[in-house]
């Protein structure tokens, strides 16, 4: 929606105000219990209990299929799942309501936790929350596959690209470390669990996630002091929610180009998609933001 936009908004004081925060708050008290733990030689505790492994999931313990994305293994692991949380997932929930951001986040981590343990050796456990970080990736680029991102190569060196070419990259890489570093058990990096993620990602972009087929709804208004005619049971007004959301998709490519560009870039027919979008909003009484 129009006041979904960041640039739309007023600044506002830092503070919580997304899910993707609580997620990262979350994961830092529990690294911060973890390393307290870690202290008094009582991680291990932990992990037997809350990561993922095979004999773990054979003893009954499936809660370890979303619990082990809370742990992570050291001060620099969490540091980077933070990064990808706030700067790609924080992208992900502008298109996703509380719940299903919610269920994203579960099924991302369970999809990357059953690809991993296929592929997993006896004695081998997994950690972190990479797997939710990657279904993000996957989101965000399948979403907006040709509107050019800029982001720091390295931290250092500022790279623009379109989206699809950076998930194709980072495919790429990850496949490239699947076959020919876990396979041969060479690295501790579990790139099957970001691929589960990533395939989690690509599947949540379908309709077959969230919006099963939606149909049209039509709202009808029944005057009780008259007689079932044709005219009392006609809608005072529809709406359509494929046809919302596909209008909603050209008001936000619309809106970026504002915000890269200027008010003064749009082209007529972007203008009167902009006034439709807000005579459509303002039509509405009571309709739910769904993304």
């Amino acid at each position: 929606m129009l006041y979904d936009r960041p640039y739309m908004r007023k600044p506002l004081a830092v503070s919580f105000k997304s899910t993707t925060d609580y997620i990262i708050l979350f994961l830092i008290i529990i690294f911060v219990l973890q390393s307290i733990l870690k202290f008094f030689s009582l991680e291990t505790l932990l992990l037997s209990v809350f990561s993922l492994s095979f004999d773990n999931v054979l003893s009954g313990m499936i809660w370890s299929t979303l619990t082990y994305s809370f742990l992570h293994d050291g001060p620099l692991h969490l540091i980077f799942n933070i990064l990808g949380i706030h700067f790609i997932s924080r992208n992900v929930e502008q298109h996703l309501s509380k719940s299903s951001f919610i269920s994203f986040y579960f099924f991302s981590v369970f999809a990357g936790s059953i690809l991993w343990l296929i592929f997993s050796t006896t004695g081998s456990s997994l950690i972190g929350s990479s797997a939710f970080v990657m279904a993000s990736l996957s989101f965000f680029c399948l979403k907006r596959p040709d509107n050019p991102i800029t982001f720091l190569l390295f931290f250092v060196l500022p790279i623009t690209l379109r989206p699809k070419y950076l998930l194709i990259g980072v495919l790429g890489l990850e496949i490239y470390g699947f076959i020919f570093s876990e396979l041969k058990n060479t690295s501790g990096i579990a790139h099957s669990a970001h691929l589960g993620g990533m395939m989690a990602g690509a599947f949540m972009t379908t309709k077959y996630f969230n919006y099963l087929a939606l149909p049209k709804f039509t709202f009808r208004h029944h005057n009780k002091n008259s007689h079932n005619t044709k005219s009392d049971l006609s809608p005072s007004y529809t709406i359509n929610l494929d046809t919302d959301r596909k209008l909603e998709t050209q008001v936000d490519k619309i809106l970026d180009k504002i915000n890269e560009r200027g008010f003064g870039c749009l082209t007529k027919s972007e203008k009167d998609i902009l006034e439709k979008a807000k005579s459509l909003f303002n039509e509405k009484p009571n309709s739910h933001d769904k993304s």
